[in-house]
């Protein structure tokens, strides 16, 4: 049996898969022979995911083996449990007496490594799992009723979407189960977009750290080598415009509409929907949301004195892209540099069609 990502592949295999090693088998072992120490995990359930569904789901089937080790000489118990407390736990729960188990010789760094591991395998794949569902609510549900379901809010959903579409250093973190952190993960796609070469050496850094490696702060020092400079803002004019607003930098507001966008993109491009009636389906507020976003665009057009040096610099950050959310925002500008186009969400739409 494996213990395969099934999203991306790979994953804890070389740690917990049989290797034909003599020194590592598997068993039916009793629970009451296991020692059970220190342990990287320290919640074990949740409203969603409780230990007696899991205990009744191991009686009828146990799919994976918990891990084990020979104990230290002279402990009272044979055996010391490297992973699967949670399933000791819920087998407790349900009455049951014994659980398939896999003995491993293994030092004490490599039962820390392991458990580090397998902690991390899971949650990877609880939230690969969640934002699956999500997905499949966001075709029948509003983003509103959604975040109420799944109580979480727009930064969160539109992360939790982002890791259904990793680049390949990003999907490394995931699928060699180095970080189950959706900041991280989504930090490492950025920096991927930016300077793919960095974000090689950045997953290889992580990688080579082992467990003891701060993901985070190794992420946080990349992004903010690659990170562009801020354009010079540009003089204003002597009397303010009338949406003088709008001219601001919109990247802070890009969480916000990405999900409406993304929705619009798949409607209109995979789906060949008509830009109007994928208008008409948004909600006031998210119409409006997008509208003062994509102006922000339309706007820097109609302003911009040296187009190809600003397209390129809202390419470097990730602002204009030729699919997604990227594309409605490379439109708006487009047509804001046509000095006799008037700005048009719909025509916005409709032109990612093309």
């Amino acid at each position: 049996m494996s213990n395969t990502n099934p999203l991306f592949g790979g994953g804890v295999d070389s740690l917990f898969g049989a290797s034909g090693n003599p020194n590592e088998y598997d068993i039916m072992v009793n629970l009451d022979d296991i020692e059970i120490g220190s342990q990287v995990r320290e919640e074990f359930e949740d409203e969603n995911n409780k230990l007696a569904d899991l205990g009744r789901s191991l009686r009828e089937n146990q799919l994976q083996p918990i891990i084990i080790r020979p104990n230290r000489p002279g402990s009272e118990k044979p055996y010391l449990l490297v992973a699967g407390e949670r399933r000791c736990r819920a087998a407790r729960i349900e009455g049951m007496t014994q659980l398939w188990a896999r003995v491993k010789d293994l030092t004490d760094e490599q039962a820390e490594k392991a458990q580090v591991v397998e902690n991390i395998h899971r949650k990877n794949l609880t939230q690969i799992e969640e934002a699956k569902k999500i997905e499949h609510d966001l075709e029948t549900m509003s983003m509103d009723e959604v975040m109420a379901k799944y109580n979480i809010s727009r930064t969160r959903l539109s992360k939790m979407m982002g890791l259904l579409d990793l680049p390949e250093q990003a999907k490394r973190l995931v699928a060699e189960d180095l970080s189950a952190d959706v900041e991280s993960i989504n930090a490492v796609k950025v920096i991927e977009k930016i300077n793919p070469k960095k974000a090689k050496k950045l997953v290889d850094d992580i990688k080579s750290g082992g467990a003891k490696a701060n993901v985070r702060e190794l992420v946080k020092a990349v992004k903010n080598e690659v990170k562009p400079p801020k354009p010079k803002p540009e003089k204003k004019p002597t009397k303010p415009a009338v949406n003088a607003d709008r001219n601001s930098d919109p990247r802070p507001n890009r969480e916000s509409v990405g999900l409406v966008l993304s929705q619009a993109y798949s409607a209109l491009f995979l789906q060949k929907g008509k830009p109007k009636k994928v208008l008409d389906t948004m909600s006031p507020d998210d119409r409006e949301m997008i509208e003062v976003w994509l102006r922000a665009f339309y706007d820097k057009g109609v302003q911009s004195k040296d187009a190809g040096r600003d397209m390129l610099l809202c390419m470097r950050d990730d602002l204009f892209a030729a699919d997604g959310v990227g594309a409605f925002a490379l439109a708006a500008f487009a047509y804001g540099l046509d000095r006799d186009a008037k700005f048009s969400l719909l025509n916005i739409l409709g032109s990612v069609q093309a």
